[in-house]
């Protein structure tokens, strides 16, 4: 590691107190690098990516990394996402920078894919499209065409459950779901356009949002972001499935718990979510006393 990338780390450790910092970047690191030949930035906002973007930004569907239709994965193939990130410009050295407007709602799901396909070479920006506009920094109508050395998946950094895994972790010592929804979802007054309403067995509900600041939408201290997992029971050595509807806001908590160092091989995401187990007929659903 150079010097300079070490006071860096450290500079971002001071600030933030977090185990990974080099998951995050500051608007004024991305401002300085966004054009440099090894870094793909990433917009994942639904929309406004043609109105005005980070320069050099190119622009991703959040709904290609999620195929609803291919179970019990619900995964692009290794080739069809090797694809995917090249036409994105994303080669196997390149430093992929994620940004949304939602403080990585969609962001941290291209996080959570690309370490599941083995790339761990990527980071959010913290506050995201948010911050950068407060800011009043450069914005760019350009539509880069970059091009990298074919993407390779390589062995996955973090995991991947299926409905089976969840079923079989439910109860378990040692092992905790985590439920990344709304409590109205969690409650099942507010189905979604699922079929069946409430929560898995023995699942504890971390809200996503909770560990945003407001409302810069920059991620939140580390010692405050380990209290909220502490306080819900989650301990370090735990293993952990997070899910939510479609795998968005279960990404988000699985970033955040490796922010602040929960070991990777640790942490799954169960992709196939409320979307697949609301739907099923033979999954058990629990639900609150009436």
């Amino acid at each position: 590691m150079s010097l300079l990338v070490s006071l860096l780390l450290t500079a971002q450790v001071a600030s933030g107190g977090y185990a990974r910092p080099e998951l995050l970047v500051d608007t004024a690191w991305l401002a300085a690098h966004a054009a440099d030949p090894q870094v793909r930035v990433v917009d994942l906002r639904p929309r406004g990516y043609a109105e005005g973007h980070i320069p050099h930004a190119v622009w991703l569907d959040n709904n290609a990394i999620r195929n609803p239709t291919a179970t019990p994965d619900f995964l692009p193939t290794p080739a069809e996402f090797e694809a995917l990130m090249g036409r994105l410009g994303i080669g196997p050295e390149t430093r992929v920078i994620a940004y949304d407007e939602r403080g990585g709602i969609y962001a941290a799901r291209l996080w959570w894919i690309l370490n599941h396909y083995g790339h761990g070479n990527v980071a959010l920006l913290n506050g995201g499209w948010t911050k950068w506009s407060t800011e009043q920094r450069p914005v760019s109508t350009d539509t880069p065409t970059p091009t990298a050395p074919p993407f390779r998946v390589r062995a996955a950094r973090i995991g991947h459950a299926r409905a089976a895994d969840v079923v079989a972790a439910m109860h378990r010592p040692g092992t905790r779901i985590l439920d990344a929804r709304t409590q109205a979802e969690i409650d099942g007054t507010d189905l979604r356009n699922i079929k069946r309403g409430g929560f898995i067995a023995s699942s504890t509900p971390v809200y996503w949002e909770d560990t945003l600041a407001k409302p810069s939408l920059e991620f939140r201290p580390a010692a405050e972001i380990a209290r909220l997992y502490r306080d819900k029971g989650v301990t370090a050595s735990d293993q952990v499935i997070v899910y939510c509807q479609v795998g968005m806001r279960a990404s988000h908590d699985l970033f955040t718990l490796a922010l602040i160092g929960h070991d990777l091989s640790k942490l799954r995401n169960y992709y196939g979510a409320w979307e697949e187990w609301g739907n099923r007929d033979d999954t058990p659903i629990a639900t609150r006393p009436k």
